[in-house]
């Protein structure tokens, strides 16, 4: 049983961000929100009046900064006595009510001996009053201390112009920034917890099956053209100009490897199926029987996703007479009338449908495809079928035991890694056929100075492309010249393209029946 792992992709890792960056604005806005209830629930302002007083020696000033040392002393000594309970009554009195409805501070400023007063209350025309009467009444205790004290204004009393405890939007802001980062490290702790395949290095680690080939992310180029009419480009090799190098060659290296399981067991039929939807089985089935019929092979690619039948859609077809998949199963057009698409002036042929069939079940259930499988075995080096998604499509399985060997396709961080297993484990143990997995939308290495390829050859120390590894480099891919021999052109016309669907789209040109 593989061990489940922390795995650090940072592709994935952004692409969780970027997704989920709604939820971190959407805590800042609450940490915001939060703070502004919070604090205007408990809030009620209160006002400061403030005045500077000086301590005189001996009643004047000159006398004051002659005998500097003693006025500090003394100032440092009435500070005390300005917070002291008494004065408040003194000053209670003096205003002729019955409470002092506010609180005194006083501080001596450094190095001088000026003492700042202040006087805090609800209201501000009422901690001005307040500082006046504590001013006005405060010799009636500091007298008691020195006889005749000598204090002086330097700086009197105003009435507040607005509140002294006013909300510090600096306080604000580090809730929000506290908000905004713990959701983020949520978003990001549960990105590296989720436990799918992310990276080629994970496949080993996680998977209980064989790698047989890794297919490049590609990013679907339009031309201006394209994009101002809103057409859709498929990621169809030799047929869409705007797909990568490396994306055509990791197709290619995936053919090569089903030329060697037909050269060494004469095993001719795949089945290329996934566990979910949107993980692009059908683009890889289509692409392997490109490829195929680019390397010589008489190919025939087979829709039998009867649910949601893609293929048509990555080859541009359209409905024609006598060129329905199920009408051929359902024995409504026999074999020999069956209208076979040719891709361009290749030797693949394709058979698809373009809407779905309720009733596909009785094709299993009556030997029907059994029985078209058969045939074109006896006529075909390679059959490619293009099935349902595990997940959604039980007779999958049915079809799984008809072919020779099965493929799995795995989108890179997509479906959990259990499940992934589980579906592997059924497949083995229905017919113990399964030739391996490819895994699909591998993103480049972002990392710096990391410029390695994505393909499994690179984990045993194979080629890797050096500066030029980002496929995005190399641009348009050309055609290549084909080596076999072209149907006559009388038989051949143009099929236009069909908009995206589901995980595959395309536009390439595909040619009359054969």
């Amino acid at each position: 049983m593989k061990k489940d792992k922390i795995t650090i992709e940072l592709y994935s890792l952004l692409k969780d961000v970027v997704k989920n960056i709604w939820v971190v604005i959407l805590c800042a806005i609450i940490g915001s929100m939060g703070f502004f209830l919070v604090t205007h629930a408990s809030y009620k302002p209160m006002y400061t009046s403030t005045a500077t007083l000086t301590v005189l020696n001996s009643g004047s000033v000159t006398a004051s900064y002659s005998t500097y040392t003693i006025s500090t002393e003394k100032a440092n000594v009435l500070v005390n006595v300005f917070t002291e309970p008494t004065i408040k009554e003194y000053a209670a009195e003096y205003l002729g009510v019955e409470k002092f409805a506010g609180t005194i501070s006083a501080r001596v400023l450094e190095s001088t001996n000026f003492i700042e007063l202040k006087v805090t209350s609800d209201h501000p025309e009422k901690a001005y009053k307040l500082l006046n009467a504590v001013i006005k009444s405060h010799h009636k205790v500091s007298n008691k201390i020195f006889k005749n004290a000598g204090i002086a204004v330097i700086s009197n009393p105003t009435v507040p112009a607005g509140p002294s405890n006013y909300i510090s939007s600096s306080n604000r802001n580090m809730v929000i920034t506290a908000c905004t980062t713990l959701s983020l490290a949520l978003v990001i702790a549960f990105s590296l917890m989720r436990n799918t395949v992310k990276k080629e290095s994970d496949f080993d680690d996680k998977i209980e099956s064989k790698l047989i080939g890794t297919i490049a992310h590609e990013d679907k180029r339009m031309s201006l053209s394209d994009i101002r009419k809103k057409k859709k480009k498929g990621l169809l090799i030799h047929s869409n100009a705007y797909v990568s190098l490396r994306f055509t060659e990791n197709f290619h290296k995936v053919a090569a490897k089903l030329e060697h399981i037909k050269n060494r067991s004469d095993e001719k039929v795949f089945a290329i199926t996934s566990v979910a939807e949107n993980e692009g089985k059908s683009t890889c089935a289509a692409n392997i029987a490109v490829s195929l019929a680019d390397r010589g092979n008489k190919v025939m690619i087979l829709d039998l996703d009867f649910k949601k039948p893609a293929l048509y859609k990555i080859f541009s077809e359209e409905t024609i007479e006598n060129g329905e998949v199920s009408d051929l199963l359902a024995k409504k057009v026999t074999y020999e009338n069956f209208a076979f698409r040719q891709f361009k002036k290749t030797s693949l042929s394709v058979a698809v449908n373009t809407k779905a069939d309720a009733e596909y079940r009785k094709f299993i259930e009556d030997g029907s495809i059994a029985e078209l499988i058969k045939k074109l075995k006896s006529e075909y080096d390679f059959i490619i079928i293009d099935t349902a998604p595990l997940s959604l499509d039980s007779t999958v399985t049915d079809i799984i035991k008809m072919v020779d060997k099965t493929i799995l396709v795995i989108r890179t961080d997509t479906v959990h890694t259990t499940v992934l297993n589980d579906a592997i484990s059924t497949i083995s143990k229905i017919s113990s056929n399964l030739a391996g997995c490819i895994l699909n939308d591998v993103h480049m290495n972002i990392l710096p100075f990391s410029f390695t390829g994505n393909d499994e050859s690179t984990r045993y120390g194979g080629y890797r492309y050096g500066k030029h590894s980002h496929y995005g480099h190399y641009g348009k891919y050309p055609a290549p010249k084909y080596d076999i021999e072209p149907i006559p052109e009388e038989n051949e016309t143009s099929v236009q393209g069909a908009p995206e669907n589901n995980d595959t789209s395309a536009e390439a040109d595909i040619t009359e029946k054969i």
